[in-house]
Protein backbone atom coordinates (compact mmCIF):
# COMPACT_ATOMS: atom_id res chain seq x y z
CA UNK A 1 0.00 0.00 0.00
CA UNK A 2 1.41 3.59 -1.15
CA UNK A 3 2.09 5.89 1.56
CA UNK A 4 2.22 9.42 2.45
CA UNK A 5 5.61 11.14 2.08
CA UNK A 6 7.20 14.22 3.03
CA UNK A 7 9.08 16.75 0.62
CA UNK A 8 9.53 20.15 0.45
CA UNK A 9 8.99 22.73 -1.79
CA UNK A 10 12.78 23.84 -2.88
CA UNK A 11 13.64 26.87 -0.87
CA UNK A 12 16.33 25.59 1.84
CA UNK A 13 18.53 27.77 3.84
CA UNK A 14 22.63 28.05 3.67
CA UNK A 15 24.56 28.68 0.63
CA UNK A 16 25.94 25.19 -0.27
CA UNK A 17 24.68 23.17 -2.80
CA UNK A 18 26.51 19.71 -1.42
CA UNK A 19 25.24 20.55 2.41
CA UNK A 20 21.65 20.64 0.70
CA UNK A 21 21.73 17.79 -1.59
CA UNK A 22 22.90 15.76 1.37
CA UNK A 23 19.66 17.17 3.77
CA UNK A 24 17.04 16.29 0.39
CA UNK A 25 18.49 12.93 -0.26
CA UNK A 26 18.93 12.29 3.60
CA UNK A 27 15.37 13.77 4.77
CA UNK A 28 13.31 13.16 2.22
CA UNK A 29 14.42 9.81 0.94
CA UNK A 30 10.93 8.99 -1.03
CA UNK A 31 10.27 12.59 -2.47
CA UNK A 32 13.63 14.22 -3.74
CA UNK A 33 13.26 17.77 -4.68
CA UNK A 34 15.90 20.22 -6.58
CA UNK A 35 16.88 22.48 -3.67
CA UNK A 36 17.19 26.48 -4.12
CA UNK A 37 19.73 28.54 -1.89
CA UNK A 38 18.38 31.96 -2.43
CA UNK A 39 20.95 33.31 0.52
CA UNK A 40 23.91 32.57 -2.03
CA UNK A 41 22.14 35.73 -3.69
CA UNK A 42 20.96 37.32 -6.88
CA UNK A 43 20.97 34.18 -8.97
CA UNK A 44 20.09 31.82 -6.91
CA UNK A 45 16.89 32.48 -6.23
CA UNK A 46 13.36 31.29 -8.06
CA UNK A 47 13.26 33.78 -10.85
CA UNK A 48 16.80 34.10 -11.18
CA UNK A 49 17.12 30.32 -11.36
CA UNK A 50 13.96 30.39 -14.07
CA UNK A 51 15.68 33.65 -15.79
CA UNK A 52 18.69 31.73 -16.62
CA UNK A 53 16.61 28.70 -18.15
CA UNK A 54 14.77 31.24 -20.24
CA UNK A 55 18.25 33.15 -21.44
CA UNK A 56 19.52 29.77 -22.45
CA UNK A 57 16.67 29.80 -25.21
CA UNK A 58 16.35 33.26 -25.98
CA UNK A 59 18.90 36.31 -24.93
CA UNK A 60 16.23 38.74 -24.85
CA UNK A 61 15.06 37.15 -21.38
CA UNK A 62 18.58 37.66 -20.03
CA UNK A 63 18.12 39.63 -16.69
CA UNK A 64 20.01 42.01 -14.26
CA UNK A 65 20.26 42.50 -10.46
CA UNK A 66 19.23 45.87 -9.93
CA UNK A 67 18.10 47.66 -6.28
CA UNK A 68 15.03 46.99 -7.35
CA UNK A 69 15.09 43.61 -8.01
CA UNK A 70 15.44 42.40 -11.18
CA UNK A 71 16.00 44.11 -14.65
CA UNK A 72 15.78 43.08 -18.60
CA UNK A 73 19.21 43.27 -19.57
CA UNK A 74 18.50 41.57 -23.53
CA UNK A 75 22.12 39.73 -23.27
CA UNK A 76 23.88 37.70 -20.64
CA UNK A 77 25.95 39.31 -18.18
CA UNK A 78 27.24 38.18 -14.93
CA UNK A 79 24.17 37.66 -13.36
CA UNK A 80 22.79 35.11 -15.54
CA UNK A 81 26.17 33.27 -15.92
CA UNK A 82 26.42 33.28 -11.59
CA UNK A 83 22.52 31.90 -11.80
CA UNK A 84 23.31 29.01 -14.42
CA UNK A 85 26.12 28.45 -12.10
CA UNK A 86 24.08 27.46 -9.49
CA UNK A 87 21.63 25.57 -11.49
CA UNK A 88 24.64 23.22 -12.57
CA UNK A 89 26.09 23.17 -9.36
CA UNK A 90 22.65 21.97 -7.41
CA UNK A 91 22.09 19.74 -10.22
CA UNK A 92 25.33 18.21 -10.16
CA UNK A 93 24.96 17.88 -6.53
CA UNK A 94 21.67 16.33 -6.01
CA UNK A 95 22.71 13.57 -8.92
CA UNK A 96 25.72 12.56 -6.95
CA UNK A 97 24.02 11.84 -3.64
CA UNK A 98 20.52 10.74 -5.27
CA UNK A 99 22.25 8.03 -7.45
CA UNK A 100 20.11 5.20 -8.75
CA UNK A 101 17.09 7.03 -7.16
CA UNK A 102 14.25 5.59 -8.88
CA UNK A 103 10.84 7.47 -6.66
CA UNK A 104 9.40 11.02 -7.03
CA UNK A 105 11.41 13.59 -8.12
CA UNK A 106 10.20 17.60 -8.55
CA UNK A 107 11.60 20.64 -9.83
CA UNK A 108 10.74 23.74 -9.79
CA UNK A 109 10.18 26.88 -12.20
CA UNK A 110 8.45 30.67 -11.82
CA UNK A 111 5.39 30.85 -13.67
CA UNK A 112 4.86 33.11 -16.66
CA UNK A 113 3.01 35.63 -14.75
CA UNK A 114 4.67 35.66 -11.28
CA UNK A 115 7.81 36.15 -13.49
CA UNK A 116 6.81 39.08 -15.43
CA UNK A 117 5.31 40.70 -12.24
CA UNK A 118 8.79 40.26 -10.77
CA UNK A 119 11.02 41.67 -13.45
CA UNK A 120 11.14 44.90 -14.96
CA UNK A 121 11.72 46.57 -18.48
CA UNK A 122 14.21 49.13 -18.82
CA UNK A 123 11.45 51.64 -18.02
CA UNK A 124 10.99 50.20 -14.78
CA UNK A 125 7.49 49.17 -15.09
CA UNK A 126 7.08 45.10 -14.46
CA UNK A 127 7.01 43.24 -17.27
CA UNK A 128 3.25 42.09 -16.94
CA UNK A 129 2.41 45.95 -17.94
CA UNK A 130 3.28 44.39 -21.61
CA UNK A 131 0.57 42.60 -22.73
CA UNK A 132 2.80 40.72 -25.07
CA UNK A 133 5.01 40.16 -22.76
CA UNK A 134 2.77 37.07 -20.87
CA UNK A 135 2.52 35.12 -24.17
CA UNK A 136 6.03 35.41 -25.40
CA UNK A 137 7.65 34.48 -21.77
CA UNK A 138 4.95 31.39 -21.85
CA UNK A 139 6.08 30.13 -25.06
CA UNK A 140 9.89 30.56 -24.22
CA UNK A 141 9.68 29.13 -20.86
CA UNK A 142 8.10 25.81 -22.67
CA UNK A 143 11.24 25.18 -24.24
CA UNK A 144 13.61 25.97 -21.03
CA UNK A 145 11.14 23.40 -19.45
CA UNK A 146 11.81 20.65 -21.90
CA UNK A 147 15.63 21.26 -21.40
CA UNK A 148 15.27 21.17 -17.75
CA UNK A 149 13.55 18.48 -17.87
CA UNK A 150 15.18 16.23 -20.29
CA UNK A 151 18.12 16.85 -17.89
CA UNK A 152 16.70 15.50 -14.51
CA UNK A 153 15.22 12.71 -16.34
CA UNK A 154 18.77 12.01 -17.50
CA UNK A 155 19.99 12.22 -14.11
CA UNK A 156 17.53 10.36 -13.11
CA UNK A 157 16.11 8.05 -15.34
CA UNK A 158 13.94 5.70 -13.21
CA UNK A 159 12.96 8.53 -11.35
CA UNK A 160 8.70 10.29 -11.86
CA UNK A 161 9.49 13.48 -12.89
CA UNK A 162 7.20 16.44 -12.03
CA UNK A 163 7.25 20.19 -12.97
CA UNK A 164 5.80 22.77 -10.37
CA UNK A 165 5.10 25.98 -11.58
CA UNK A 166 4.93 28.62 -8.89
CA UNK A 167 2.33 31.27 -9.58
CA UNK A 168 1.92 32.90 -6.26
CA UNK A 169 1.22 36.13 -8.27
CA UNK A 170 -1.55 34.93 -10.34
CA UNK A 171 -4.12 35.64 -8.18
CA UNK A 172 -3.27 39.56 -7.42
CA UNK A 173 -2.76 39.43 -11.62
CA UNK A 174 -6.42 38.45 -11.86
CA UNK A 175 -7.69 41.11 -9.23
CA UNK A 176 -5.42 44.00 -10.69
CA UNK A 177 -3.71 43.94 -7.19
CA UNK A 178 -0.11 44.27 -8.61
CA UNK A 179 1.20 47.70 -8.22
CA UNK A 180 3.61 49.92 -10.29
CA UNK A 181 6.31 50.88 -9.97
CA UNK A 182 5.53 54.35 -8.37
CA UNK A 183 3.07 51.98 -5.76
CA UNK A 184 0.06 55.08 -6.23
CA UNK A 185 -1.52 52.82 -8.80
CA UNK A 186 -1.79 48.84 -10.22
CA UNK A 187 -1.84 47.54 -13.39
CA UNK A 188 -5.03 46.16 -15.12
CA UNK A 189 -6.40 42.94 -14.35
CA UNK A 190 -5.28 39.82 -16.89
CA UNK A 191 -8.46 37.41 -17.40
CA UNK A 192 -7.78 34.26 -15.76
CA UNK A 193 -8.27 32.53 -20.05
CA UNK A 194 -5.44 34.61 -20.99
CA UNK A 195 -3.60 33.59 -18.10
CA UNK A 196 -4.28 30.04 -18.82
CA UNK A 197 -3.41 30.27 -22.05
CA UNK A 198 0.33 31.29 -21.03
CA UNK A 199 0.38 28.44 -19.34
CA UNK A 200 -0.48 25.92 -22.10
CA UNK A 201 2.98 25.97 -23.92
CA UNK A 202 4.69 24.72 -21.23
CA UNK A 203 1.43 22.22 -19.87
CA UNK A 204 2.21 20.32 -23.38
CA UNK A 205 5.73 20.41 -22.78
CA UNK A 206 5.85 18.57 -20.09
CA UNK A 207 2.98 16.49 -20.90
CA UNK A 208 5.00 15.32 -24.26
CA UNK A 209 8.01 14.92 -21.72
CA UNK A 210 6.37 12.04 -20.20
CA UNK A 211 6.44 14.10 -16.76
CA UNK A 212 3.93 15.18 -14.31
CA UNK A 213 2.63 19.18 -13.22
CA UNK A 214 1.36 21.46 -11.20
CA UNK A 215 0.70 25.29 -10.55
CA UNK A 216 1.27 25.99 -7.39
CA UNK A 217 -1.17 29.48 -6.20
CA UNK A 218 -1.67 31.36 -3.60
CA UNK A 219 -5.38 30.99 -3.11
CA UNK A 220 -6.33 27.29 -2.91
CA UNK A 221 -10.14 28.62 -3.97
CA UNK A 222 -8.61 30.17 -7.53
CA UNK A 223 -10.76 29.06 -10.51
CA UNK A 224 -7.68 27.67 -11.22
CA UNK A 225 -7.88 24.32 -9.72
CA UNK A 226 -11.05 23.23 -11.59
CA UNK A 227 -9.03 23.89 -15.24
CA UNK A 228 -5.82 22.63 -13.95
CA UNK A 229 -7.92 19.36 -13.27
CA UNK A 230 -9.22 19.32 -16.91
CA UNK A 231 -5.84 19.41 -18.22
CA UNK A 232 -4.79 16.53 -16.61
CA UNK A 233 -2.38 18.73 -13.77
CA UNK A 234 -1.10 15.58 -11.26
CA UNK A 235 -0.08 18.39 -8.27
CA UNK A 236 -2.26 20.49 -6.56
CA UNK A 237 -1.37 22.43 -3.53
CA UNK A 238 -3.25 24.18 -0.73
CA UNK A 239 -6.18 22.06 -0.95
CA UNK A 240 -7.40 21.24 2.64
CA UNK A 241 -10.33 23.84 2.01
CA UNK A 242 -10.18 23.50 -2.04
CA UNK A 243 -13.92 22.37 -3.22
CA UNK A 244 -12.11 19.98 -5.48
CA UNK A 245 -10.25 18.55 -2.71
CA UNK A 246 -12.46 15.08 -3.25
CA UNK A 247 -12.06 15.07 -6.58
CA UNK A 248 -8.21 15.26 -6.86
CA UNK A 249 -7.68 12.43 -3.79
CA UNK A 250 -10.42 10.01 -6.07
CA UNK A 251 -8.67 10.67 -9.04
CA UNK A 252 -5.29 9.86 -7.43
CA UNK A 253 -3.64 13.40 -8.12
CA UNK A 254 -0.61 14.39 -5.60
CA UNK A 255 -1.68 16.59 -2.81
CA UNK A 256 0.52 18.52 -1.55
CA UNK A 257 -0.04 19.71 2.32
CA UNK A 258 1.81 22.52 3.72
CA UNK A 259 2.20 22.37 7.68
CA UNK A 260 3.14 25.00 9.80
CA UNK A 261 5.77 24.62 12.87
CA UNK A 262 2.72 25.88 15.17
CA UNK A 263 0.87 23.04 17.00
CA UNK A 264 2.08 19.46 17.36
CA UNK A 265 2.56 16.95 14.81
CA UNK A 266 -0.21 15.12 16.01
CA UNK A 267 -2.92 18.26 15.89
CA UNK A 268 -1.69 18.76 11.94
CA UNK A 269 -1.88 14.71 10.93
CA UNK A 270 -5.53 14.54 13.11
CA UNK A 271 -6.61 17.87 11.17
CA UNK A 272 -5.45 15.86 7.82
CA UNK A 273 -7.60 12.70 8.45
CA UNK A 274 -10.24 14.50 9.57
CA UNK A 275 -10.33 16.70 6.63
CA UNK A 276 -9.91 13.58 4.42
CA UNK A 277 -12.41 11.17 6.16
CA UNK A 278 -15.09 14.18 6.44
CA UNK A 279 -15.22 13.42 2.52
CA UNK A 280 -15.74 10.03 2.65
CA UNK A 281 -12.45 8.25 2.13
CA UNK A 282 -10.26 6.09 4.54
CA UNK A 283 -7.22 7.44 5.73
CA UNK A 284 -5.57 4.30 4.37
CA UNK A 285 -6.96 4.85 1.08
CA UNK A 286 -5.54 8.05 0.31
CA UNK A 287 -2.41 7.93 1.58
CA UNK A 288 -0.51 7.43 -1.32
CA UNK A 289 -1.72 10.58 -2.81
CA UNK A 290 -0.31 12.55 0.04
CA UNK A 291 3.03 14.72 0.26
CA UNK A 292 3.25 16.43 3.62
CA UNK A 293 5.71 19.51 3.06
CA UNK A 294 6.88 22.45 5.32
CA UNK A 295 5.68 26.06 4.74
CA UNK A 296 7.99 27.36 2.56
CA UNK A 297 9.13 30.62 4.73
CA UNK A 298 10.01 28.13 7.24
CA UNK A 299 13.04 26.82 5.06
CA UNK A 300 14.41 29.84 4.03
CA UNK A 301 16.13 31.55 7.42
CA UNK A 302 18.24 29.08 9.03
CA UNK A 303 19.02 25.73 9.42
CA UNK A 304 18.20 25.36 13.19
CA UNK A 305 14.16 26.37 12.05
CA UNK A 306 14.46 24.51 8.89
CA UNK A 307 15.66 20.97 10.74
CA UNK A 308 12.51 21.76 13.48
CA UNK A 309 10.20 22.15 10.41
CA UNK A 310 11.43 19.05 8.43
CA UNK A 311 11.42 16.55 12.00
CA UNK A 312 7.64 18.19 12.47
CA UNK A 313 6.63 17.02 8.71
CA UNK A 314 8.33 13.88 9.16
CA UNK A 315 6.49 13.26 12.64
CA UNK A 316 3.10 13.86 10.63
CA UNK A 317 3.81 11.31 8.04
CA UNK A 318 4.63 8.99 10.50
CA UNK A 319 1.15 9.36 12.06
CA UNK A 320 -0.54 9.06 8.95
CA UNK A 321 0.83 6.24 7.60
CA UNK A 322 0.12 4.61 11.34
CA UNK A 323 -3.57 5.21 11.51
CA UNK A 324 -3.58 2.96 14.64
CA UNK A 325 -1.27 4.72 16.15
CA UNK A 326 -2.64 8.39 15.16
CA UNK A 327 -5.84 7.55 16.45
CA UNK A 328 -4.98 4.93 19.26
CA UNK A 329 -3.06 7.20 21.17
Amino acid sequence: MAQSRASALGVLPGVFAQEAALVVCGEFPNALFLPLLPKRGPGADPVGRTAALLSRISGDFSVSAVPTGWQISRTPGIDMQRADTYLRQDLDAIEEHGQGYSGHFTASVVGPVTWCASVESASGEKLIRDPGALAEVGDILAEAVREHISHVQRIFPAACVSLVVEEPMAAAACTGEIPTASGLNSYVHIDRARIFRAWEPFIQVVKNSQAKFGVALSDPEEVFAESLMKADASIFFQSETNKLLGEQLDAGKLVFWQVPLTGSPREHALDIAQRITSLGFSLSYVTGSLVVVPSPQLLANSWPLARAAIGAVKEVVDLLNDEDRLLGE
